[in-house]
């Protein structure tokens, strides 16, 4: 099953007889009605979206509690419970209501319109996130009804303000109500099912059990304000524009983390000779210094073995024949595993080196634990995804995007990020992009991947 309408592979040892089919079709109303309530973040205003999921579930027989943590932020948590007691922590099911800002120009359908055409609903937030919250909405319902006896309560979680900072989501949550949401495991975004027709593994599993850290900089730059017809050598701009000079000719050194070196060793035996060999033992010293080229020029690779950098925005001056007392610009920095923030400010301090610049964290990145891929759950994921297909490989993953599972982890839990759909590059680019939609084929297909994992589980 690829971007384009393939029908979702059928269950073929489960004796359950469940209508697929129809459920299928009801996700996918579910979903645009779902996309209708515009949760654009900022300012996000997820409580009316949120209500409508409650009043779904409540109509299923659950008993969802919707939590505030400010006016019109509202976080949903919903339990299923095991009916003899649980002999296990909790498995945590996490999506978020909020979605990124969209302008309809360009859009082939409304952005918040929910349209069902060609076998998908467009929108956003139908893949990033809104999508997988119906997606286990579906299987929970489906769990509840024709489950076997579980050894662990299904926490369902679905929460607001995951697009900035988290602060009236699961942040907010772990510092008020973490009782609820306590769990061994945490499904979350952060990996997905890529197809890739042209490769060797032309469907690889990505399932996210770490991702980078997400650092944002200020570069203020300060100098003498004056009339624009007047020389000057002290434009704040100039000083701005040789800064940013420095920081894109600034290389980061490619270095390989351990979620790398287990990635590459499972990819290594459906790779040609010699890159099989390289990918086997990527940790040699010998043979990294081979290796670390072709990744550094691969685009799927790149960002996986190296700190990023880019400029986001720039702001500066009022009027055209003014020049202003002050320039600034915000740098993007994403960093791997284990890098400290601290040293990387220092480092860009250097790099730039003007007093007239200041370099100033905004965000700072929060410690957390890399998820262990010897667990159960990991186990009952890739067991299933082997089952429903297509043919593909599970690979553990990280993740270069920011998810709340970073607050998860450095609260102990053990996050997973995969959301069960199956999308090709040109449906990646979509989230966060025009016209981002999602087949209703891969609805069924989630659902049906998140109802076997747990069973499994």
């Amino acid at each position: 099953m690829n971007s384009a309408r393939r029908s979702a592979p059928d269950i073929q040892h489960s004796a359950i007889d469940i209508d697929w089919a129809g459920l299928e079709t009801e996700a996918a109303g579910l979903l645009a009605r779902y996309i209708q309530f515009d949760t654009s973040n900022p300012p996000g205003n997820e409580a009316p979206a949120v209500e409508f999921l409650a009043g779904i579930l409540r109509q299923r027989g659950f008993e969802p509690r919707l939590i505030e943590s400010a006016p019109g932020r509202a976080n949903l948590i919903t339990r299923l419970s095991t009916p003899s007691g649980a002999t296990a922590p909790p498995c945590l099911l996490y999506t978020h209501a909020d979605v990124v800002p969209a302008e309809a120009a360009g859009w082939s359908a409304p952005p918040f319109g929910g349209q069902l055409k060609d076998g998908f609903v467009w929108g956003r937030g139908a893949v990033d996130n809104k999508g997988l919250g119906i997606i286990f909405v579906q299987a929970l319902t489906l769990l509840k009804q024709y489950g076997p006896p579980l050894n662990r309560d299904i926490i369902l979680l679905i929460a607001a303000d995951e697009e900035t900072r988290g602060d009236a989501g699961v942040a907010w949550l772990l510092d008020h109500h973490a009782d609820l949401i306590e769990a061994e495991y945490v499904w979350d975004e952060g990996g997905v099912g890529l197809h890739r027709s042209a490769d060797p593994i032309p469907y690889l599993y990505q399932v996210a059990i770490a991702e980078k850290g997400a650092l944002t900089v200020k570069l203020l730059a300060r100098g003498r304000p004056g009339h624009a017809a007047v020389p000057g050598l002290d434009n704040p701009h100039d000083h701005l524009i040789r800064a940013l000079s420095r920081v894109q000719r600034w290389q980061q050194p490619v270095q390989l983390n351990e979620v790398m070196a287990e990635m590459l060793g499972r990819l290594a035996p459906y790779q040609a000779f010699p890159r099989s060999r390289l990918y086997a033992r990527a940790r040699s010293a010998l043979l990294w210094p081979l290796l670390r080229r072709s990744l550094a020029a691969d685009l799927y690779f790149a960002p996986l073995i190296r700190n990023t950098i880019n400029l986001t925005m720039l702001r500066g001056g009022h009027k055209s024949n003014v020049i202003p007392a002050e320039a600034e610009a915000t740098l993007d920095i994403r960093l791997l595993p284990g890098e400290d923030p601290d040293t990387m400010l220092a480092d860009l301090r250097v790099i730039i080196n003007d007093p007239k610049v200041s370099v100033m964290a905004e965000e700072m990145p929060i410690a957390q634990p890399v998820t262990p891929s010897d667990t159960a759950f990991f186990q009952a994921l890739s067991e299933t995804l082997q089952a429903l297909g297509p043919a593909g490989l599970v690979t553990p993953y990280l993740s270069p995007g920011t998810t709340d599972s970073r607050f998860f982890r450095q609260a102990g839990m053990r996050a997973y990020g995969f959301v069960p759909m199956i999308l090709d590059a040109g449906e990646l680019n979509r989230i966060h992009g025009v016209d981002e939609r999602v087949s209703t084929a891969n609805l069924r297909w989630g659902a049906q991947v998140v109802f076997e994992t747990l069973r499994r589980l």
